[in-house]
């Protein structure tokens, strides 16, 4: 709780994207002059329009119906387990953006304005030669949602596309933004929202636990669930896990070929 000694910090990764549910998806829902439609039930009912609108999404997909309310139950946890988020920090990706937007409205904080942090995007190795063309603070406040657009990032895009990192560099970079988006909060729990690999690597960082990413160390990463989060504990400047409340699980459900009934 806000006041206390003991501050917490939760990273969560993003909800269920639409690109890894429905493949190459912006063949499927864009006609030749770049309208978007709607071809299942789980696909956004409408997407941001944006110049260059296939080669755009390719790298910056948004959250499925599903990813939505995902990050809706998530919050709605949040609220039921009288957990009080303070300050949201978001990567640009997005996903991410439209996962704490929804996150804030399932745990009713829909007022906390969300600060866009480029140091909090995935690392290059992930994610290819150059980065997304993400919407812009203010383009996202345009869409309806709720940007802080006085905040200043902790790595602004300039650097962060500047060159290609290492994985100590990402690693340093995700100790950096995590330390530095508590410091910027004399109280209240922080949460950051962006990738899986933020997850895994923030909780090592802090918690002084150098890592490689080994094949090993991507496995753990590629098994963080959508939404899945992990809370942090700081008591002066020690770190550690808790075990957080419960987490959210299911099944896929496939596309429905409904011809073979005919």
């Amino acid at each position: 709780m806000e006041g206390q000694k003991t501050r917490k910090l939760y990273i969560m990764r993003h909800g269920e994207r639409a690109d890894h549910a429905f493949g190459d998806w912006t063949t499927q829902c864009f006609d030749k002059n770049g309208n978007y439609f709607q071809t299942d039930l789980n696909m956004p009912e409408i997407v941001p329009k944006r110049s260059g609108v296939h080669n755009a999404y390719l790298k910056d997909s948004p959250l499925t119906k599903i990813g939505i309310f995902q990050a809706q139950l998530t919050g709605e946890a949040f609220k039921k387990a009288q957990i009080n988020i303070s300050h949201v920090y978001s990567s640009p990706s997005l996903r991410c953006i439209q996962t704490s937007h929804a996150f804030l409205e399932g745990c009713g904080k829909n007022d906390i304005k969300i600060k866009v942090e480029p140091g909090l995007y995935e690392w290059w190795a992930f994610f290819g030669d150059s980065l997304a063309e993400w919407l812009t603070p203010k383009e996202l406040t345009t869409w309806g949602y709720n940007i802080d657009l006085e905040y200043q990032p902790i790595i602004s895009v300039d650097t962060l596309g500047s060159k290609k990192e290492t994985c100590a560099e990402y690693c340093s970079r995700n100790l950096v933004v995590s330390t530095q988006a508590m410091k910027a909060h004399s109280h209240g729990n922080v949460l950051l929202v962006a990738h899986g690999s933020t997850v895994a690597v923030c909780s090592w960082e802090l918690r002084g636990k150098k890592i490689k990413l080994t094949q090993d160390a991507i496995d753990v990463i590629v098994a963080i669930p959508y939404c899945g989060f992990i809370e942090l504990s700081q008591c002066g400047d020690k770190w550690k896990n808790e075990r957080p409340f419960l987490q959210l699980s299911h099944t896929s459900n496939a596309v429905f070929d409904y011809s073979r009934l005919f």
